[in-house]
């Protein structure tokens, strides 16, 4: 029988306010994006992909013990990635807490056989997913996040889109 595997991630959650903010923002892009859903609203740390259990126990343990201090970030400019055709909200990893705390993840992910990144941590929230093109003419204003809990995330398919329940949260330090 194979070993039942979850998609996982790392990432911070947004508070009402932030959700918010972000919701004001796709309310102004075009119609023919699909939204992330406001549910789903999120800044990712580290995608690692699919995970076995043995892997999950062991990522867990290992960021138990991580230094997971806390950070600010601002998401300041809304970009189009062609590749993955998505709209996000993105900002600079300037504070060297948040570029180590990256830094670290992706070791975690590389000992545990688990997905690795080949670009530099680039903090963002996607806003949606199907962009063909870079928008212009949105109203919106800086959006600092300082998160107080780290935590994982599975990512599978509901019955109403994607889902992303938190399996594990840390507290940031």
């Amino acid at each position: 029988m194979p070993t039942q595997t979850k998609r996982v991630f790392l990432g911070f959650s947004l508070n009402q306010s932030q959700t918010k903010a972000v919701t004001a923002i796709q309310a102004q892009l075009p119609k023919n994006v699909r939204l992330v859903p406001s549910t789903n609203l999120h800044m990712t740390l580290a995608f690692l992909g699919a995970a076995t259990p043995a892997q999950l126990t062991a990522l867990i343990d290992k960021v138990n013990r991580l230094h997971k201090p806390k950070f600010s970030v601002t998401l300041d400019t809304i970009s189009h990635w062609a590749k993955p055709k998505v709209l996000c909200l993105r900002g600079a990893a300037s504070d060297n807490r948040l570029r180590q705390l990256a830094l670290d993840s992706q070791s975690l992910a590389s000992e545990l056989g688990l997905h690795c990144s080949e670009h530099d941590y680039n903090p963002h929230i996607t806003l949606s997913r199907k962009a063909k093109s870079e928008v212009t003419g949105i109203d919106y204003s800086p959006l600092t996040l300082a998160p107080s809990k780290l935590q994982l995330f599975e990512s599978y398919p509901g019955p109403n889109g994607v889902e992303y329940p938190i399996l594990h949260s840390w507290d940031l330090v």
